[in-house]
């Protein structure tokens, strides 16, 4: 799920429009920006696999993506937010953790409970169809924008996550043609 993680930025922005639109992608996103910053330090990792619905294996990411860290990290968005008040903190927490929401039906098995811990989640859509975990997530995005657009949100806004999705579409993802030249090496 890439575009469907802003998407739902849009409807936490449309629902609490005192959460500016930036940071209510920012928060959808977090989980991403973390698993980034922390495979580049090398505390977790992802290696190119092109067998893989985006052409990378997502194989250690306790410490961004299982269930434990997710909840750590909506409770430190929603205490960054407190100041700005209980509704604005709420959505905030409700965004950061609508990361892990929408990833458990996509990951394939590679979302622990908590760090070290042996049990992983995913449903592993992405694992069983692509083209179906792709028209899942474009549910998700027409709903969320759908919603967005119903509480006066920017049609720019929605054409923009719009197009992500759409260059997702399996085979033809950069992600995936990225992961797969860099494990042909």
């Amino acid at each position: 799920m890439y575009a469907g993680h802003f998407a739902a930025g849009l409807a936490i922005r449309a629902r609490e429009p005192r959460v500016r639109l930036s940071t209510a992608l920012l928060a959808t996103g977090w989980l991403d920006i973390v698993h980034g910053v922390l495979v580049l330090v090398g505390v977790e990792h992802a290696r190119p696999d092109p067998s893989k619905f985006l052409g990378w294996d997502l194989d250690y990411m306790p410490w961004s993506h299982s269930l434990a860290a997710a909840v750590v990290w909506s409770l430190a968005g929603a205490a960054l937010f407190a100041k700005r008040g209980r509704a604005v903190a709420i959505a905030i927490a409700i965004g950061v953790f609508s990361h892990f929401a929408l990833d458990w039906p996509m990951h394939e098995h590679d979302l622990a409970l908590a760090p070290g811990s042996q049990p992983h989640l995913g449903l592993a859509l992405w694992g069983w169809s692509s083209i179906g975990a792709w028209l899942v997530e474009g549910a998700v995005v027409a709903a969320c924008a759908a919603y967005y657009m119903r509480r006066g949100g920017r049609a720019s806004v929605v054409a923009v996550v719009g197009v992500l999705w759409l260059s997702f579409c399996p085979p033809l993802s950069p992600v995936r043609m990225a992961g797969v030249y860099l494990a042909r090496g």
